[in-house]
């Protein structure tokens, strides 16, 4: 399937960052995970219903970096003035892995310019004691796909991989431990909807449990038969559920007549 998504680029205070942008209506930005952009069948079928705008972090993708941008916090800020420069309203965040990572600080910093906010399989809520994770490509590719037959071809060299792996220890991620932001999630204030898959063994269940205790106007779903790339082993199921709570928010609720995608864990 041809990609509806074209590469533009914005002039930040801290420099260029690159974007791919697709589709019209309400505004989401789409954060990307660790491995760096993709555009996913949830992603195209994100821009069927809204108007996405997906930023490529400074560094990732052969994107080169910002001075003074070293931090998870400080990508936040980034993000802040991006939405600033481009939508120039609020907007409905959806996070992926290091993309909920940053989505979640996006949220706890900047509260005024987030209506409803998607935290799929969210990197950043290990326990301090958690064991290291594993980087090997080949454990990597297991944990991360519970359908590897499923993944897409990106199209990225081994030396860009290599890069976005060696950028994300730039930025002080590897270990997906954030201490800070763990405290300080219960003031994320908008609609949330945490989404976690079944098999994921890259982001622990406490994590999530976690972020739905501490996060007062939260839903968490657990998707079916899904690793810790949502995106790429349920992307219909995935897709269905993002745009259902965008529409609905507080209203959202999965339908039990359908076959079932999710079991959710609602406020009561």
């Amino acid at each position: 399937m041809a990609s509806n998504f074209v590469l533009n680029s914005l002039e930040l205070s801290t420099g260029p960052v690159e974007y791919l942008s697709a589709g019209e209506g309400h505004n989401i930005i789409y954060l990307h995970p660790a491995a760096g952009m993709r555009v996913s069948p949830t992603l195209e079928q994100l821009a069927q219903r809204f108007r996405v705008w997906a930023p490529i972090m400074p560094g990732f993708d052969d994107t080169p970096r910002h001075r003074d941008v070293s931090t998870i916090q400080h990508l936040a800020d980034l993000v802040s003035e991006f939405i600033g420069e481009g939508p120039g309203r609020a907007c409905d965040i959806v996070g992926s892995s290091l993309g909920g990572w940053l989505g979640a600080w996006l949220a706890v910093k900047y509260p005024a310019l987030i209506e409803h906010l998607v935290l799929a399989a969210p990197a950043g809520f290990r326990s301090a004691d958690a064991p290291p994770l594993n980087f090997e490509p080949e454990v990597m590719r297991k944990q991360l796909y519970a359908h590897p037959e499923r993944v897409p071809p990106d199209g990225k060299a081994p030396e860009t991989r290599k890069r976005n792996g060696e950028t994300v220890t730039y930025y002080g991620l590897g270990n997906s431990h954030d201490l800070e932001l763990q405290k300080r999630v219960k003031d994320i204030t908008c609609q949330t909807l945490i989404l976690h898959g079944t098999k994921d063994v890259r982001v622990p269940e406490e994590g999530v449990r976690l972020l739905k205790a501490q996060i007062p106007h939260s839903q968490l779903l657990y998707v079916y038969d899904a690793a810790h790339s949502l995106e790429v082993d349920q992307p219909e199921r995935v897709a269905d559920l993002v745009v259902d709570f965008l529409l609905r928010g507080e209203a959202f609720i999965v339908n039990q007549n359908q076959q079932p995608v999710a079991v959710a864990e609602t406020e009561t």
